[in-house]
């Protein structure tokens, strides 16, 4: 091959350095402005905490108090104005404004009706219900692109209210329509994600095959970048291993890069099942195996108790009573919420029915000891001459001493109520 003199030269050199660093800096942007998905999202807790509010039924004081407590965002959903499904005709664009005035974002889920596109038959207005909500839900996409930071769609359609079983074909071909739309758009949507399962998908016997084989074919085409379940448990630290498991499945599917939301997940006080203590325990554990887990963002329901009846469980998901009253759930969880913010996870290990999670916040330490049970006497490892906080969340907030140090660390007893050892220089 013959040689081109000037690119030999001290100059052309030059040039040829300018030029193959100019192409790499482009195709980095490139490679940034084309990054999506939940593992881009920016939090400055080590899981980014959301509460399910009611659009029909949230004030600014109430926004601006979610805001103060450690929340960066709240989900709402997000229907097509049929009275059938939505019968409060939810002015959208004024509560987005609204969230986004107190500095929130929002994570709006976008489905329809038990018909797909309304409650009944009746709803179609002589149109397939399948393009109808595909073309709602862009439109909607579309309209508050800049505006909204999370998309979800559909909410549970493994379970007969959201979804009538009968119809799993149409919701694939609904599916569908709204990611051939989508498609189009100059600028997808950055975190697009499905389809809020009710129970864990790829696990047999729990998600009709149908819906699995849609969320698939949605991921693989870039549609949905991310897979979003509903954890509900009754001790919430064996959804660690069911992340564990979710994930294996996505990845044998070819799915590495989808991650994995937990985009609605609570417990009810109500008697006589649970009181409000016991609450306070599990929301707070459930925070912490989200942590644990490696779960990026999880959305808690609900910030208000639907109704009033201390005995029925759909009436006390909320932090707060229907009249307002702080739970316990939400003393504990955001004075954690306030100790953790910068931190990040260093390590957790569960062993001999303890759980241990290590974070670090600067050069400090902080171990947080908790049981499913039983009480179990713990040390904490702590170099001699370190200093030590401990701090109690139940039954109200405590910050107090560690007590003398003993062998290896700091004594504490681990529970189903956790505490929090901080140790630094």
């Amino acid at each position: 091959m013959k040689r081109n003199p000037s690119l030999l030269s001290p100059r052309g050199l030059r040039r040829a350095c300018a030029w193959l660093c100019a192409s790499v800096a482009l195709a980095a942007i490139a490679v940034s402005a084309q990054a999506r998905g939940i593992a881009e999202l920016h939090s400055d807790y080590p899981v980014a905490l959301s509460v399910q509010i009611d659009p029909a039924d949230i004030s600014d004081d109430d926004l601006r108090e979610i805001k103060a407590s450690g929340f960066e965002f709240v989900r709402f959903g997000a229907r097509p104005p049929l009275k059938s499904v939505n019968p409060a005709s939810i002015d959208y664009a004024n509560l987005i404004r609204r969230v986004k005035n107190a500095r929130l974002e929002a994570i709006v889920t976008l489905f329809g009706g038990r018909e797909i596109w309304g409650q009944q038959p009746a709803d179609l207005g002589g149109g397939q219900r399948e393009k109808l909500f595909a073309d709602f839900a862009r439109r909607f996409m579309e309209t508050h692109a800049a505006e909204v930071a999370v998309w979800e769609l559909w909410n549970e359609p493994d379970h007969k209210t959201f979804l009538n079983p009968a119809l799993f074909p149409a919701f694939e071909t609904a599916t569908a329509e709204f990611c051939r739309s989508i498609a189009q758009l100059k600028t997808p949507p950055k975190i697009v994600m499905g389809f809020g399962f009710a129970k864990l998908p790829f696990n047999a016997g729990q998600v009709p095959a149908p819906l699995e084989s849609a969320f698939v074919s949605a991921a693989k085409s870039d549609c949905l970048t991310d897979i979003s379940i509903h954890p509900y448990r009754a001790v919430p630290e064996t959804a660690i291993a069911d992340y564990a498991k979710l994930r294996a499945q996505l990845d044998q599917r070819q799915l590495n890069r989808v991650g994995i939301v937990a985009s609605e997940w609570g417990y009810a006080s109500y008697l006589p099942v649970r009181d409000r203590n016991t609450q306070a325990s599990l929301i707070f554990r459930e925070y912490l195996t989200n942590v644990a887990a490696g779960i990026k963002l999880l959305n808690l329901y609900a910030w208000k108790d639907r109704g009033t009846s201390v005995v029925a469980r759909e009436d006390n998901f909320g932090l707060k009573s229907k009249s307002g009253e702080k739970k316990e759930a939400f003393a504990s969880l955001t004075e954690f919420l306030r100790i953790v913010r910068t931190a990040r996870k260093v390590s957790f290990e569960s062993s001999a029915g303890v759980n241990r999670l290590v974070l670090s916040r600067g050069s400090t330490l902080l171990h947080v000891v908790w049981t499913q049970g039983a009480g179990h006497d713990v040390v904490v490892p702590a170099e001699k001459g370190r200093k030590c906080t401990r701090v109690e969340f139940f039954p109200q907030v405590r910050h107090g001493s560690c007590g003398a140090p003993v062998e290896g660390g700091f004594a504490a007893e681990a529970t189903a109520y956790p505490v929090l050892l901080s140790i630094a220089e």
